[in-house]
């Protein structure tokens, strides 16, 4: 496995990937109309452009290039997007991903990370060491989505 900085080229392979998860392993804990309206984020490509472009965002991919997964930080400490291939979890990307985004958060001298986290997403934050700072009831498109506003505090 290789991380590196996303580029352009990335755009349809992070969207894919981002459908393909959403799909596969957040409708464990999602209704079917969460995961639709969640998903259909994969079609907007100039919001996941303007994410390539504006934050530090980076890919794993395998040694045959295929997108295993991406993670995406804002210059403030806000981890915005991890997710991982749905045919490729638990296989040590995402700490791999956290841990490239947890270094750079360091050399930009931020005193913490902040994250809305899925109820998928949860447990692994919770072992990275990431402590619940409130529940969050969001409302979007109609419907409203639990997750978890999480922090971590840098060293």
């Amino acid at each position: 496995m290789h991380i590196r900085p996303a580029q352009a080229a990335d755009l349809t392979g992070i969207t894919r990937l981002f459908f393909a998860t959403v799909n596969n392993v957040n409708s464990k804990d999602y209704s079917a109309e969460h995961i639709q309206a969640w998903a259909e984020a994969a079609l907007d490509q100039e919001y996941w452009q303007s994410k390539i472009d504006s934050l530090y965002f980076w890919v794993a991919e395998s040694g045959d290039a295929e997108l295993l997964g991406f993670i995406s930080l804002t210059p403030e400490g806000y981890l915005d997007h991890i997710f991982v291939h749905d045919k490729h979890q638990n296989e040590g990307i995402a700490t791999a991903l956290l841990s490239i985004l947890e270094e750079k958060a360091q050399e930009l001298g931020l005193k913490k990370i902040d994250s809305d986290v899925s109820i998928t997403a949860k447990p692994f934050f919770d072992q990275q060491g990431y402590v619940v700072e409130k529940e969050n009831r969001k409302e979007w498109k109609g419907l409203v989505f639990v997750n978890y506003r999480m922090v971590k505090d840098l060293k």
